[in-house]
């Protein structure tokens, strides 16, 4: 026990001085720009309640939390990288890749593809040509992946449908309503590394037989020890669904990015002197990754949007927390079908009816399953003209080619808007 209590602290101030450390900053930093421009896109949503500090802020506190989470499972259950001179080219080449399609920023992609140079350009000599040795810790970097999207699925199952923003698309010329999800988060980690060389008893903890899970031990380092280094990182996730709610869509992302994480870190403690798992995982973590990715979008062309503009009645776009409509307990999605028995056919219709200010509502709507409800509110004794919700606009101002946003996503959305 005392062992995993000092574990813990160390853990802690390694993940202090990376919190200390100026390019967590520079994240922090590049995250609120993106979130600036993810605020932009919010044009329907008039609930501007959270900040784009205050939605900073919850990023920073959520990518430390989660970046504890993530660094003690590294520490106590033992998934060291040999750090090499090469592992430097990892965030330039996951840059790089990002120029293709914005998706490859990911490490999966990167880390897959400097796998692959690592197993193919191993210091040979081809026709008298030295090909170089890039001397990568396969089965560390696998374990990297693995850890790392481990914490981004815990992080986009709590808190990945927090404040979606509705997009407004047209489908087989159908006004439709999607979701925009986008995340990020700065986080702090303190990565387990082997270093050669010694170091004081005083310093030294002493672990289990067991441990470390990944023993892959360089064979030129006779002497070496395990310690942690503070590391910068960011997690992102980003995700837009016209035919499933939310909450839904980022339970089940999570749920399988979990599995592949597991996977991963399952692959990475096998492989350490398989070649052939090496091989496997190193395809896995772009292969996986994508296929996911491929999946979500098939589902998204193959299913039926579920907010549609309703042919009766008008359709629930967003609602204020706290506000009129939420306390009646209205949901985004629902069709409101009658108001104080008026039938209500069109927008303009809903207005007139709210301008008579009834002291007390009552009102027939149709959730997303199909049920039928009856809603009431009681306004003694001013009455009440506004529900503090948004309605699906027969005419919107602006409107996204649906085929165009499920292929290029969140970036294009802010340079890309047609206009109806």
């Amino acid at each position: 026990m005392n062992a995993l209590l000092e574990i813990i602290h160390i853990t802690l101030l390694s993940i202090s001085k990376a919190i200390l450390n100026f390019s967590f900053i520079i994240v922090i930093w590049i995250i609120y720009i993106l979130i600036k421009k993810y605020k932009k896109v919010n044009i329907y949503n008039f609930d501007n309640s959270k900040t784009t500090i205050n939605t900073l802020i919850e990023s920073i506190l959520q990518g430390i939390i989660i970046g504890i989470i993530g660094s003690l499972i590294i520490s106590i259950i033992g998934l060291p990288i040999n750090l090499t001179y090469y592992i430097i080219f990892l965030l330039p080449l996951a840059l790089l890749l990002s120029l293709i399609n914005v998706r490859y920023l990911c490490f999966s992609y990167a880390a897959s593809v400097m796998g692959v140079l690592s197993l193919i350009f191993r210091g040979q000599t081809i026709l008298g040509i030295s090909l170089p040795n890039i001397n990568i810790n396969i089965s560390g970097l696998i374990a990297l992946v693995g850890i790392l999207h481990l914490m981004e699925a815990i992080l986009i199952y709590f808190v990945g449908a927090d404040d979606p923003i509705p997009i407004i698309a047209k489908k087989d010329d159908q006004i439709i309503l999607g979701h925009l999800m986008q995340k990020y988060w700065p986080i702090p980690i303190a990565m387990l590394v082997i270093t050669s060389g010694g170091v004081s008893g005083s310093e030294v903890v002493e672990m289990p037989t067991w441990w470390p899970l990944l023993k892959d031990i360089p064979e030129e380092v006779s002497v070496y020890f395990y310690g942690l280094m503070p590391f910068v990182g960011a997690l992102g996730y980003s995700s837009i669904s016209f035919c499933q709610e939310p909450e839904k869509i980022t339970k089940k992302s999570a749920l399988r990015l979990m599995v592949y994480s597991i996977l991963l870190i399952i692959i990475s403690i096998f492989s350490v002197d398989n070649i052939l798992m090496k091989i496997v995982g190193t395809i896995l973590m772009a292969g996986m990754h994508e296929g996911m990715i491929l999946y979500e979008q098939y589902s998204e062309r193959i299913n039926e949007p579920i907010y549609t503009l309703p042919n009766k009645g008008v359709r629930i776009m967003s609602i204020i927390a706290h506000g009129p409509g939420d306390i009646m307990g209205l949901k985004v999605g629902d069709i409101i079908t009658k108001i104080n028995g008026i039938e209500v056919i069109s927008i303009s219709q809903y207005r007139a009816i709210m301008k008579n200010n009834y002291t007390f509502i009552w009102m027939d709507i149709i959730r997303l399953s199909g049920q039928i409800h009856t809603m009431e509110y009681k306004a003694y004794p001013d009455g009440i003209s506004d529900l503090r919700i948004r309605l699906l606009p027969e005419y919107p101002k602006i409107v996204y080619k649906y085929e165009g946003v499920q292929k290029i996503g969140f970036f294009h959305i802010l340079k890309n808007k047609f206009k109806k």
